[in-house]
């Protein structure tokens, strides 16, 4: 069958505008639509105990991914979905390690770029211990009354977690015992665990959430005067010495039942710091009773004195005494 000449001729030159038209389309297409790449921090799913025997000592950090693909489909990326997970079970001892880490991509609409292929990890032995419960009381009651004997129950607990974050590892369960005239409990109180410094620690598990807690308040039976004894920290300036440090008033009233009144022979003021003092010093201080007392008043104003050290002033040595000279004896003449 002859095609007609219309379509056969010029068949070069038609081929060329179809060419030029389809470059058009293309450039035009991706003029509104351009390729285009970001890149995302993604979330690495783990789990705390990764086995019998291991358990990451902190989370693992984000993965940054780099997607690539046109600017609408790029801009429509969701990272759910994506699956990452990460490869636990070469795990045999405890640091840091790189763990093989799998990133599979559902989207087809978009590529990924290089995509990471592990994942640093910080792994610590499992392990557990016995702790036990510190009751912390703030607040005290009003004044006539006392604690008495305070109980816990349990009054340990087990952690379990990274055995590395059990030194200095600590139980508290807090009370406010602020101007109540009742007993406190048997009540369930929340327990916390502190690092050493006071922080508190999330990623340790413990058997128990809550402790019951007791706390007798007793009417006070007794009071009486007890000597103020100022305490004070650092030293003094350099070439100065602490002459005195003395307490106004000298003497307190103490209340409190009476076995707590026994045994109590003096009351401390808070620390007082003298580091660098190298001249007198009067301060308004607080009491420091033990728990249980009050102090009536409950501040002391403490005078320091201090004072030059003396060195010792030479004795001056004698002037040696000059020696007399003879005076000659005249001799006579005939």
């Amino acid at each position: 069958m002859q095609l007609p000449g219309v379509l056969t001729r010029n068949v070069r030159l038609k081929a060329l505008a179809v060419g030029l038209a389809l470059i058009s389309w293309v450039a035009v297409v991706y003029a509104a639509n351009p390729p285009e790449s970001r890149t995302i921090s993604v979330h690495v799913p783990q789990d705390a105990v990764l086995s019998a025997n291991y358990v990451l000592a902190a989370p693992i950090p984000n993965v940054d991914i780099r997607v690539t693909g046109t600017r609408d489909h790029v801009n429509a990326f969701d990272p759910a979905t994506l699956t990452i997970s990460v490869d636990v079970h070469h795990i045999s001892h405890a640091g840091i390690q790189q763990l093989p880490l799998s990133v599979i991509n559902h989207d087809r609409d978009v590529d990924l770029d290089n995509a990471p292929t592990s994942v640093t990890a910080d792994i610590d032995k499992q392990d557990s211990i016995e702790v036990p419960v510190k009751l912390v009381i703030t607040g005290t009651p009003p004044a006539g009354f006392a604690l008495g004997k305070q109980t816990v129950s349990p009054s340990t607990v087990f952690v379990t977690g990274p055995s590395r974050q059990f030194k200095g590892i600590q139980i508290e369960a807090r009370v406010n015992l602020s101007n109540r005239k009742v007993n406190f409990g048997p009540t369930p109180v929340l327990i916390t665990v502190l690092d050493s410094q006071g922080r508190t620690v999330t990623n340790l598990g413990v058997n128990v959430s809550q402790v019951e807690v007791t706390v007798p308040i007793n009417s006070v039976a007794a009071s009486r005067a007890s000597t103020v004894y100022p305490q004070k920290t650092g030293q003094v300036a350099r070439g100065f010495q602490l002459v005195s440090i003395t307490a106004e008033p000298f003497d307190v009233v103490v209340a409190g039942t009476e076995d707590q009144l026994n045994g109590l022979d003096r009351i401390d003021t808070q620390p007082i710091s003298i580091a660098g003092l190298s001249s007198n010093q009067t301060v308004t201080v607080k009491l420091a009773p033990p728990p249980g007392i009050t102090t009536t008043p409950d501040t002391v104003v403490v005078t320091i004195v201090v004072a030059p050290v003396q060195t010792a002033t030479p004795t001056p040595s004698p002037s040696p005494t000059p020696t007399a000279t003879p005076t000659p004896t005249p001799t006579a003449h005939p």
